[in-house]
């Protein structure tokens, strides 16, 4: 059964993801229960019945994975790894795990991912975040709500504002709220508004928003001269005609 179960993931040719990722590293490490036996003149060996362990071996291999990843997957899927610790220490170590970290990310298992997320949202007092760098990693992939509202306000640095741009680009209901929420934080509400502004003609919860925000006089200059940036000249002059007041310094 071991076998025909490797034998068919194999023949499916998966992309990799953490949870078969230890699932194969686990199959590799089973002894076999049965075994034939060959004889020759003066010799004599015998050998696993079925070769599922090479067949584990042969995947995992094809994935290019070290042990340091592995150690991470397993830390992960048996939700034995504490991110806090592991994240702590040596500069050079918290960096390579960081990378790690990152570039492992997309092949999290919905519930590996979880894991990790959890631990940086369950404590209703926040003592310690991870790196900025990780924290739009994982909050880029997982779309948790939580987790990005932590990072919105973090210190504003390059990953954030990296982040924030992303997600200007998207015309999505999920980066619009995510937009506005960060508007929030003053570092970077200057830039959240800039680039929400390119969907108020097309966003109904966008238009709502901006419309409260230019209530604020020096907002109000900001967002109608992002309006104009974004060549919505004319919605705007409409907008001031349906909002009287609403005033331009």
């Amino acid at each position: 059964m071991r076998f025909l179960t490797l034998k068919n993931i194999a023949a499916l040719e998966p992309v990799y993801t953490s949870d078969l990722a230890v699932f194969l590293d686990q199959q590799k490490k089973v002894a076999p229960t049965l075994t034939y036996v060959e004889k020759g003149e003066g010799f004599q060996f015998s050998a696993p019945a079925y070769s599922y362990q090479i067949i584990a071996q042969r995947m995992l291999d094809e994935w290019h994975l070290n042990e340091k990843v592995m150690h991470f997957y397993v830390g992960v899927e048996t939700e034995e790894l504490e991110l806090r610790s592991w994240l702590s220490g040596d500069a050079a170590v918290v960096a390579q795990r960081e990378r790690l970290l990152i570039e492992s990310v997309h092949s999290l298992s919905s519930d590996g991912l979880q894991f990790l997320i959890n631990q940086i949202t369950a404590p209703k007092i926040t003592s310690w975040l991870p790196s900025t760098n990780v924290m739009v990693a994982l909050a880029s992939v997982s779309k948790d709500q939580e987790l990005y509202a932590l990072l919105w306000k973090m210190k504003a640095d390059g990953n954030i504002n990296s982040e924030l741009d992303r997600l200007g680009h998207q015309d999505s209901e999920f980066a619009h709220q995510q937009l506005m929420v960060a508007s929030d934080n003053p570092s970077l509400s200057q830039r959240s508004l800039h680039l929400l502004s390119r969907y108020a003609t097309t966003s109904p919860q966008v238009e709502e928003f901006l419309v409260g925000k230019m209530r604020n006089q020096q907002q109000a200059k900001l967002i109608s001269d992002s309006l104009r940036f974004y060549g919505h000249n004319n919605w705007l002059q409409q907008l001031m005609q349906d909002n009287p007041s609403i005033s331009l310094p």
